[in-house]
């Protein structure tokens, strides 16, 4: 019988140190952008809690407030301001009663407390249309948050506390007529009030990253 001669083919040595050299160089590579698209990917999940966060606590002031009347502004370097108080207890919140102030600077950054205080345009919320007050709180630097009071009740903080509230301004004109120029003299309105609020708010995970807020609301109801 003839003989026959097998050829055996294959990849030499150096083709599998090749091909080896190539396949990491893809993988590392791919992994790599895999790694970055996740990062960018969490980075974005997180900067998108944190806006949903202040969207939904901005969207439920503006929403009281709108309904609300007789606006009364105030800032204080502790709980128990003359006029608004911003503690757990105590009777000076719901006996400010019908009384309305502007608040046309804002805060004064030096004091602990800013709020806004109204009355509820309605029954839906507090039963009996007690006060609503939205307050800043920075007395804790490690947790500066937003709380929501009504009536005489403990106040109750309404964003996550994962955001640190660096600043929030209520610009109140209209709920009170100035007299002298800055001193109010409550005795009627003398044109629709409005509102403007700014918030300033950082991720405390990420505190280089800041975020804004600014919106001006008009009183629904007419208050002439």
């Amino acid at each position: 019988m003839p003989e026959h001669n097998y050829t055996q083919q294959g990849f030499t040595l150096i083709e599998m140190i090749v091909s080896l050299g190539v396949f990491s160089v893809v993988i590392t590579t791919s992994v790599g952008a895999l790694m970055v698209l996740m990062s960018g990917n969490a980075r974005l999940q997180a900067e998108q809690n944190i806006m949903t966060n202040l969207a939904f606590a901005v969207d439920s002031m503006t929403r009281e407030i709108r309904t609300g009347t007789n606006y009364f502004c105030r800032s204080h370097p502790n709980t128990n301001g003359p006029g608004l108080i911003f503690a757990d207890s105590g009777t000076a919140h719901e006996a400010l009663a019908q009384d309305a102030q502007d608040c046309l600077n804002g805060n004064d950054n030096n004091r602990d407390y800013h709020g806004l205080s109204f009355i509820e345009g309605g029954n839906s919320v507090t039963g009996n249309s007690r006060r609503i007050l939205y307050f800043h709180d920075k007395s804790d630097s490690a947790n500066q948050t937003i709380k929501r009071k009504v009536g005489n009740s403990a106040p109750q903080q309404i964003v996550s506390s994962g955001v640190d509230i660096l600043e929030l301004q209520f610009h109140v004109e209209g709920a009170c007529p100035l007299r002298s120029g800055t001193t109010p003299a409550c005795n009627g309105d003398y044109k629709q009030p409005t509102v403007t609020i700014y918030l300033r708010a950082a991720d405390k995970s990420d505190p280089s990253k800041e975020y804004y807020i600014n919106t001006t609301v008009t009183q629904r109801t007419l208050d002439l």
